[in-house]
Protein backbone atom coordinates (compact mmCIF):
# COMPACT_ATOMS: atom_id res chain seq x y z
CA UNK A 1 0.00 0.00 0.00
CA UNK A 2 1.37 3.41 -1.01
CA UNK A 3 2.11 5.50 2.09
CA UNK A 4 1.23 8.65 0.18
CA UNK A 5 -2.13 7.27 -0.92
CA UNK A 6 -2.83 6.18 2.65
CA UNK A 7 -2.09 9.72 3.86
CA UNK A 8 -4.36 11.14 1.15
CA UNK A 9 -7.22 8.88 2.25
CA UNK A 10 -6.84 9.78 5.92
CA UNK A 11 -6.57 13.50 5.12
CA UNK A 12 -9.80 13.31 3.11
CA UNK A 13 -11.83 11.80 5.95
CA UNK A 14 -10.22 14.19 8.47
CA UNK A 15 -11.41 17.06 6.27
CA UNK A 16 -14.88 15.52 6.30
CA UNK A 17 -15.05 15.51 10.12
CA UNK A 18 -13.29 18.86 10.58
CA UNK A 19 -15.64 20.68 8.19
CA UNK A 20 -18.65 18.97 9.79
CA UNK A 21 -17.51 20.31 13.16
CA UNK A 22 -17.19 23.80 11.64
CA UNK A 23 -20.99 23.92 11.11
CA UNK A 24 -20.29 25.49 7.72
CA UNK A 25 -22.33 23.74 4.99
CA UNK A 26 -20.17 25.12 2.17
CA UNK A 27 -16.97 23.94 3.83
CA UNK A 28 -18.49 20.53 4.57
CA UNK A 29 -19.61 20.10 0.97
CA UNK A 30 -16.06 20.99 -0.06
CA UNK A 31 -14.83 17.76 1.54
CA UNK A 32 -17.00 15.70 -0.80
CA UNK A 33 -17.03 14.65 -4.44
CA UNK A 34 -20.20 14.58 -6.52
CA UNK A 35 -22.59 13.08 -7.30
CA UNK A 36 -22.74 11.94 -3.68
CA UNK A 37 -24.90 9.50 -1.73
CA UNK A 38 -25.04 7.82 1.66
CA UNK A 39 -26.60 4.34 1.46
CA UNK A 40 -28.35 3.32 4.66
CA UNK A 41 -30.75 0.63 5.87
CA UNK A 42 -33.26 3.33 6.83
CA UNK A 43 -35.36 5.84 4.94
CA UNK A 44 -35.06 7.12 1.39
CA UNK A 45 -31.60 7.01 -0.15
CA UNK A 46 -31.01 10.32 -1.94
CA UNK A 47 -28.41 11.59 -4.39
CA UNK A 48 -26.86 15.07 -4.27
CA UNK A 49 -25.76 15.78 -7.83
CA UNK A 50 -23.61 18.77 -6.92
CA UNK A 51 -22.43 20.87 -3.98
CA UNK A 52 -25.32 23.34 -4.22
CA UNK A 53 -27.89 20.56 -3.98
CA UNK A 54 -26.05 19.03 -1.03
CA UNK A 55 -25.76 22.36 0.81
CA UNK A 56 -29.49 23.01 0.37
CA UNK A 57 -30.27 19.92 2.47
CA UNK A 58 -27.85 20.57 5.34
CA UNK A 59 -29.49 21.57 8.63
CA UNK A 60 -27.07 21.70 11.55
CA UNK A 61 -29.79 22.99 13.90
CA UNK A 62 -31.45 19.58 14.17
CA UNK A 63 -28.18 18.01 15.30
CA UNK A 64 -27.36 20.86 17.67
CA UNK A 65 -30.77 20.38 19.31
CA UNK A 66 -29.67 16.87 20.39
CA UNK A 67 -26.93 18.47 22.49
CA UNK A 68 -24.18 17.90 19.92
CA UNK A 69 -21.05 19.98 20.31
CA UNK A 70 -18.50 18.13 18.17
CA UNK A 71 -17.64 14.75 16.63
CA UNK A 72 -14.46 12.74 17.05
CA UNK A 73 -12.96 9.66 15.44
CA UNK A 74 -13.13 6.41 17.38
CA UNK A 75 -10.93 4.87 14.70
CA UNK A 76 -10.01 5.31 11.03
CA UNK A 77 -7.98 3.01 8.79
CA UNK A 78 -7.19 2.86 5.09
CA UNK A 79 -8.26 -0.51 3.69
CA UNK A 80 -7.58 -0.36 -0.08
CA UNK A 81 -5.82 2.14 -2.37
CA UNK A 82 -5.53 2.84 -6.07
CA UNK A 83 -4.60 5.79 -8.24
CA UNK A 84 -8.11 7.33 -8.15
CA UNK A 85 -9.99 5.59 -5.33
CA UNK A 86 -9.31 4.79 -1.67
CA UNK A 87 -11.47 2.83 0.80
CA UNK A 88 -11.29 4.08 4.39
CA UNK A 89 -12.97 2.29 7.31
CA UNK A 90 -13.90 4.65 10.13
CA UNK A 91 -16.16 5.23 13.09
CA UNK A 92 -17.06 8.54 14.70
CA UNK A 93 -19.02 9.53 17.77
CA UNK A 94 -20.92 12.72 18.58
CA UNK A 95 -20.33 14.41 21.93
CA UNK A 96 -21.86 17.14 24.05
CA UNK A 97 -19.72 20.05 25.25
CA UNK A 98 -19.35 18.12 28.52
CA UNK A 99 -17.92 15.09 26.71
CA UNK A 100 -21.04 12.88 26.92
CA UNK A 101 -21.36 10.51 23.98
CA UNK A 102 -24.61 10.97 22.04
CA UNK A 103 -24.30 8.78 18.96
CA UNK A 104 -21.83 6.41 17.29
CA UNK A 105 -21.73 5.58 13.57
CA UNK A 106 -19.47 3.09 11.75
CA UNK A 107 -18.92 4.03 8.09
CA UNK A 108 -16.83 3.03 5.08
CA UNK A 109 -15.75 6.10 3.12
CA UNK A 110 -15.27 5.88 -0.63
CA UNK A 111 -12.63 8.54 -1.29
CA UNK A 112 -12.06 9.47 -4.94
CA UNK A 113 -9.93 11.73 -7.09
CA UNK A 114 -12.12 13.85 -9.36
CA UNK A 115 -10.27 16.42 -11.46
CA UNK A 116 -7.46 16.59 -8.92
CA UNK A 117 -9.73 16.89 -5.87
CA UNK A 118 -9.67 14.04 -3.37
CA UNK A 119 -13.00 13.91 -1.54
CA UNK A 120 -15.59 11.55 -0.09
CA UNK A 121 -17.75 10.27 -2.96
CA UNK A 122 -19.99 8.04 -0.85
CA UNK A 123 -20.43 6.88 2.74
CA UNK A 124 -21.50 3.28 3.35
CA UNK A 125 -23.23 3.37 6.72
CA UNK A 126 -23.57 0.41 9.08
CA UNK A 127 -25.95 1.08 11.95
CA UNK A 128 -24.35 0.78 15.38
CA UNK A 129 -25.21 -2.58 16.97
CA UNK A 130 -24.10 -1.65 20.47
CA UNK A 131 -23.71 -4.86 22.48
CA UNK A 132 -25.90 -6.94 20.15
CA UNK A 133 -24.48 -10.09 18.55
CA UNK A 134 -24.06 -9.41 14.81
CA UNK A 135 -22.88 -12.94 13.91
CA UNK A 136 -26.21 -13.98 12.32
CA UNK A 137 -26.23 -10.94 10.01
CA UNK A 138 -22.61 -11.53 9.05
CA UNK A 139 -23.38 -15.16 8.15
CA UNK A 140 -26.41 -14.17 6.07
CA UNK A 141 -24.49 -11.42 4.26
CA UNK A 142 -21.59 -13.73 3.40
CA UNK A 143 -23.99 -16.35 2.06
CA UNK A 144 -25.79 -13.71 -0.01
CA UNK A 145 -22.55 -12.49 -1.59
CA UNK A 146 -21.44 -16.05 -2.37
CA UNK A 147 -24.85 -16.73 -3.95
CA UNK A 148 -24.62 -13.56 -6.02
CA UNK A 149 -21.25 -14.60 -7.47
CA UNK A 150 -22.57 -18.10 -8.22
CA UNK A 151 -25.54 -16.68 -10.14
CA UNK A 152 -23.34 -14.11 -11.90
CA UNK A 153 -20.99 -16.83 -13.13
CA UNK A 154 -24.02 -18.79 -14.39
CA UNK A 155 -25.33 -15.74 -16.26
CA UNK A 156 -28.54 -15.64 -14.19
CA UNK A 157 -29.39 -11.94 -14.28
CA UNK A 158 -32.83 -12.23 -12.67
CA UNK A 159 -31.46 -14.10 -9.67
CA UNK A 160 -28.69 -11.51 -9.22
CA UNK A 161 -31.19 -8.66 -9.46
CA UNK A 162 -33.20 -10.19 -6.62
CA UNK A 163 -30.14 -10.05 -4.36
CA UNK A 164 -29.81 -6.26 -4.54
CA UNK A 165 -31.61 -3.52 -2.63
CA UNK A 166 -32.71 -0.47 -4.57
CA UNK A 167 -31.62 2.07 -5.45
CA UNK A 168 -28.34 0.22 -5.82
CA UNK A 169 -25.08 2.12 -6.38
CA UNK A 170 -21.83 1.20 -8.11
CA UNK A 171 -19.51 3.96 -6.90
CA UNK A 172 -16.70 5.18 -9.13
CA UNK A 173 -14.65 8.38 -9.28
CA UNK A 174 -17.16 11.10 -10.15
CA UNK A 175 -19.97 8.58 -10.72
CA UNK A 176 -22.55 6.61 -8.75
CA UNK A 177 -24.04 4.46 -11.56
CA UNK A 178 -27.40 3.94 -9.83
CA UNK A 179 -29.71 1.03 -10.62
CA UNK A 180 -33.17 2.10 -9.53
CA UNK A 181 -35.16 -1.14 -9.86
CA UNK A 182 -34.60 -4.83 -10.56
CA UNK A 183 -35.93 -4.26 -14.09
CA UNK A 184 -33.06 -1.83 -14.72
CA UNK A 185 -30.36 -4.29 -13.65
CA UNK A 186 -27.74 -5.34 -16.21
CA UNK A 187 -25.60 -8.37 -15.39
CA UNK A 188 -21.86 -7.70 -15.61
CA UNK A 189 -20.20 -9.66 -18.41
CA UNK A 190 -17.57 -11.24 -16.19
CA UNK A 191 -16.81 -14.28 -14.12
CA UNK A 192 -15.45 -13.99 -10.60
CA UNK A 193 -14.17 -15.96 -7.66
CA UNK A 194 -14.11 -14.68 -4.08
CA UNK A 195 -10.57 -14.80 -2.73
CA UNK A 196 -11.33 -13.35 0.72
CA UNK A 197 -14.22 -11.81 2.59
CA UNK A 198 -14.41 -10.11 5.98
CA UNK A 199 -16.94 -8.18 8.03
CA UNK A 200 -15.66 -4.63 8.44
CA UNK A 201 -18.57 -3.17 10.40
CA UNK A 202 -21.88 -4.77 11.34
CA UNK A 203 -25.06 -3.41 12.87
CA UNK A 204 -28.58 -4.68 13.42
CA UNK A 205 -29.75 -4.00 9.86
CA UNK A 206 -26.62 -3.37 7.79
CA UNK A 207 -23.08 -4.58 7.32
CA UNK A 208 -20.03 -3.40 5.41
CA UNK A 209 -18.01 -6.23 3.91
CA UNK A 210 -14.46 -6.10 2.56
CA UNK A 211 -13.69 -8.45 -0.29
CA UNK A 212 -10.96 -9.50 -2.69
CA UNK A 213 -12.27 -10.88 -5.98
CA UNK A 214 -10.44 -12.48 -8.88
CA UNK A 215 -12.02 -11.58 -12.21
CA UNK A 216 -11.67 -13.70 -15.33
CA UNK A 217 -9.81 -16.96 -15.71
CA UNK A 218 -6.41 -18.32 -16.73
CA UNK A 219 -3.89 -15.74 -17.85
CA UNK A 220 -6.64 -13.08 -17.94
CA UNK A 221 -7.24 -13.20 -14.19
CA UNK A 222 -7.01 -9.86 -12.36
CA UNK A 223 -7.51 -8.94 -8.71
CA UNK A 224 -10.05 -6.40 -7.52
CA UNK A 225 -10.57 -5.15 -3.99
CA UNK A 226 -14.03 -4.09 -2.90
CA UNK A 227 -16.27 -2.89 -0.13
CA UNK A 228 -19.96 -3.78 -0.22
CA UNK A 229 -22.83 -2.36 1.80
CA UNK A 230 -25.47 -5.00 2.56
CA UNK A 231 -28.72 -3.80 4.14
CA UNK A 232 -31.96 -5.24 5.39
CA UNK A 233 -34.71 -2.96 4.12
CA UNK A 234 -38.37 -3.83 4.55
CA UNK A 235 -37.41 -7.37 5.51
CA UNK A 236 -35.26 -7.93 2.41
CA UNK A 237 -31.51 -8.49 2.72
CA UNK A 238 -29.72 -7.15 -0.34
CA UNK A 239 -26.58 -5.48 -1.64
CA UNK A 240 -27.24 -1.74 -1.43
CA UNK A 241 -23.95 -0.48 -2.87
CA UNK A 242 -20.46 -1.53 -3.84
CA UNK A 243 -17.14 0.00 -4.76
CA UNK A 244 -14.38 -1.88 -6.58
CA UNK A 245 -10.83 -0.75 -7.23
CA UNK A 246 -7.77 -2.12 -9.00
CA UNK A 247 -4.91 -2.25 -6.45
CA UNK A 248 -2.33 -2.50 -9.24
CA UNK A 249 -3.24 1.04 -10.36
CA UNK A 250 -1.05 3.03 -7.98
CA UNK A 251 0.29 5.68 -10.35
CA UNK A 252 2.60 8.56 -9.44
CA UNK A 253 1.51 10.14 -6.16
CA UNK A 254 4.78 11.99 -5.51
Amino acid sequence: MSDNLENIGLAAVDAFIDTWNSRNPEAWAGSLNFPHTRPSPFGRVVIANDAAEYISRVDFSRVVETGWDHSEWDYKQVLHTSVDKIHVVGQWSRYTAQGEKILTNPVVYIVTDVDGHWGVQSRFSADDAGEDDTTPLESRAFKLLETYVTHMNAGNADACAELLNYPHFDVGPGTLNPTMTAADFTLPQATASIESMMALQAGRFSINVGMEVMLGSGSERSLRQAVLNVTERDGHLGIQAWSFLDPSRIGDQS
